[in-house]
């Protein structure tokens, strides 16, 4: 173990074996490390924080903090973070507001430079979000979905498995399984990550018609899904997609065609 003299470890948090932890960083009393944690310097974990093993933390970085919510008013609320992630400079995670609730990162993230996590979010396994990303509150991001860099995501919307958002857009609906995102609009599936994903050809393709037939034909959603059931193959990958999109609070991004683009853009 390697704590540096200027470090603050109150009394009461929990460190595992192998933690280093840099110059001025703050540990408050209830936050847990585990074993082989990296904390660089001037990093503050506070709240009821847990951090998983494996996971390194960058200098600046704000985890476990309270919420920027008006309504919350002190309530034991938690921060999980997941094994193996990467967590770069001036990265705010923000715990829950309502007791006993959490925001929640998975397994192996990386979270990069600048990027916010509000109150309540939930981010599956293998997530990247890149620089300068700001997710407000109780947003969910499924497994193995890429965030670009400049993303806003407006509260309680569900970006889907494997999805792809490029950078600068201001997302207002949710994104489904497996679709790329630019220009605020869907323009397809994500075709690099859904090889990525390791689905073979023909759940591939069944994934690819049904985003087509979703977004690209011009039937309303009743429609488009029993089009979907009618024509397409088969496969746990499109009644996922089926799923998050019947399931759907917010409403889905529009695809292109519902939404063209101006033409000096």
């Amino acid at each position: 173990m390697s704590i540096h003299p200027t470090a603050v470890i109150e009394a009461g948090a929990e460190l595992g074996t192998a933690v280093e932890i840099g110059p001025y960083t703050v540990v408050e009393a209830n936050v847990r490390l585990g074993d082989q944690c990296v904390v660089g310097p001037h990093v503050h974990l506070s709240g009821h924080t847990t951090i998983g093993a494996g996971t390194r933390i960058h200098a600046g970085a704000v985890i476990g903090d309270r919420p920027q919510d008006l309504h919350y008013a002190g309530a034991v609320t938690y921060t999980d973070i997941g094994k193996g992630c990467v967590i770069r400079e001036y990265v705010t995670v923000h715990r829950g507001t309502v007791e006993g609730s959490r925001t929640v990162v998975g397994d192996q993230v990386m979270l990069m430079a600048f990027a916010h996590l509000g109150h309540n979010c939930h981010i599956g396994d293998h997530v990247v979000i890149a620089n300068g990303t700001l997710l407000a509150g109780h947003v969910e991001v499924g497994p193995r979905a890429f965030i670009s860099g400049g993303v806003m995501i407006h509260q309680f919307v569900r970006v889907g498995r494997v999805a792809m958002i490029g950078g600068g857009n201001g997302i207002g609906q949710d994104i489904p399984p497996f679709c790329m995102l630019q220009w605020e609009q869907i323009q397809g599936p994500n075709a690099v990550g859904l090889r990525r994903s390791g689905l073979d050809e023909k759940a591939r393709s069944a994934v690819r018609n049904a985003i087509k037939i979703y977004f690209f034909t011009g039937l309303n959603r009743v429609n488009a899904i029993e089009e979907i059931r009618r024509s397409t193959t088969p496969c746990p990958e499109v009644d996922e997609f089926i799923a998050f999109v019947e399931t759907t609070k917010r409403g889905i991004s529009p695809g292109h065609m519902t939404k063209p683009r101006k033409a000096d853009e």
